[in-house]
């Protein structure tokens, strides 16, 4: 695709204007002249080992992407395209002054590279962070015991395998959408361990052991589409103890909630109880029209009136329907903006959690609603991808007026007996002193 460049007049002083101090490339600040015209340093080494590496790269849309600051390493093929047209200079570029890699000065022992490599390839697989955690022999009795509980160390705003600069690579979004690939395997496999919610969320999150996703994380033979009928009471039970028992997993594989104390962790889920169960159900749902649900054994829900069930749940269920089903279906999201969006649904610093960790939760959300915006802003034209964010992040306030009515509506029907919660749920939604007889939790 031909571009027309800018002239290139390297010899001449450049003129003193604001531009000087702009770069021309993303319009951050300029440090200097580089290859012909005021760039970042960012913009500079992108533009140099490009050429160094004679990469070639491929625009994944239209070749016109947006390239400022803020988004300038989403598409890389559209940053190279715009440093050549605002005037930066191949032959510029000296072998002697710009080499690419180690230099003798810079040289590490080949035991020390040797060691980063393998410690590169550990993370960009996702397997350093992501260890297979011991799990209680009363969850599995294949599995060892389980760890004491005990607060992690936590570097800010990490999510794992990020923290680390060598495991910078790999995009954000990419690790949730894996994430979040990972717990819908859960959520359709037969695992449904018994267990009170501080073993649940003191404990490793299963998420991250690779042997036991690849010994429980398969489709159960119940959880296959044969036919559908309209969902029942315990329908309801199953699905979402489901739903809450893999919330509890999901939760444990960011870093910064495992930074948090035992009272913030349970705060933090029992927040998301409502909201983050619901966009699982909305986005997993096959299309059966606007007004129907269906989970994945097919049973499903639609504005059919419920009288055994208590009105607030039956609102709730209305509500589900007109303010989250039908947006989602219009905004036609993919696998993963939803991801980034269910994280930026579950890390709300709105939970009744200590102000420290209101202060890391409010951080890693604005940092995944910043990548969400950068990765919308990359497929449409700036118009409709700022229209599209807007419309999901709006989306939260009328999710959180929701989850407030159906919280209400669960300590009533609890109140008057209507639901035989299970103690687990019950421990979930009205706090950690509910225990049966047995300590256990009721299926």
């Amino acid at each position: 695709m031909s571009r027309s460049r800018l002239p290139m007049t390297p010899q001449s002083s450049p003129p003193s204007s604001s531009r000087d101090h702009v770069c021309l490339v993303c319009q951050d600040f300029a440090a200097g002249y580089h290859y012909g015209v005021p760039s970042c340093v960012g913009c500079k080494t992108f533009f140099r080992r490009t050429i160094m590496k004679k990469q070639k790269y491929i625009c994944q849309y239209e070749g016109n992407c947006p390239v400022d600051k803020t988004i300038r390493c989403a598409c890389r093929y559209c940053r190279f395209e715009k440093c050549l047209n605002v005037g930066m200079d191949r032959n510029a570029l000296q072998q002697s002054r710009d080499p690419i890699g180690y230099t003798k000065r810079t040289k590490r022992p080949k035991k020390e590279m040797k060691t980063a490599i393998e410690d590169s390839s550990d993370e960009s697989s996702g397997s350093t962070s992501l260890s297979p955690p011991p799990i209680s022999p009363t969850l599995s009795p294949t599995l060892s015991p389980a760890l004491s509980p005990s607060t992690p160390s936590y570097t800010p705003l990490a999510i794992p395998n990020l923290g680390n600069p060598k495991a910078s690579r790999r995009c954000i979004l990419q690790v949730l959408e894996d994430r979040e690939k990972c717990a819908n395997d859960l959520r359709l496999s037969d695992y449904l361990p018994l267990r009170s919610l501080h073993e649940a969320l003191c404990s490793r999150s299963l998420l991250a052991d690779p042997t036991f996703m690849a010994q429980w994380g398969q489709p159960s033979e119940r959880h296959q589409m044969y036919d559908m009928r309209f969902v029942t009471q315990q329908d309801y039970h199953y699905w979402h103890e489901r739903d809450w028992f893999v919330l509890t997993e999901y939760a444990k594989t960011f870093d910064v909630f495992e930074a948090l104390d035992y009272q913030d962790k349970a705060e933090l889920v029992r927040h998301a109880a409502i909201t983050v169960p619901v966009l699982v159900q909305v986005w997993n749902s096959p299309d059966y029209g606007p007004d129907t649900i269906v989970f994945p054994d097919g049973t499903y829900f639609d504005k059919t009136p419920e009288p055994t069930r208590p009105a607030g749940l039956n609102r709730k269920k209305y509500q589900m329907l007109d303010l989250v089903l039908k947006p989602f279906r219009d905004l036609q999201l993919d696998a993963t903006e939803f991801a980034a969006f269910k994280a930026v649904t579950f890390l709300n610093p709105d939970a009744d959690i200590t102000l420290p960790a209101r202060k890391l939760i409010n951080n890693e959300r604005v940092r995944i609603t910043k990548q969400l915006y950068a990765y919308m802003a990359t497929k449409d034209d700036v118009d409709t991808a700022i229209e599209r964010f807007a419309r999901l992040v709006l989306m939260g306030t009328s999710m959180s007026k929701m989850a407030c009515e159906s919280k209400e509506a669960v300590w009533i029907a609890d109140f008057f007996e209507n639901i035989g919660f299970s103690t687990f749920a019950r421990q979930l939604f009205f706090g950690d002193d509910v225990t049966n007889a047995s300590g256990m939790i009721q299926l």
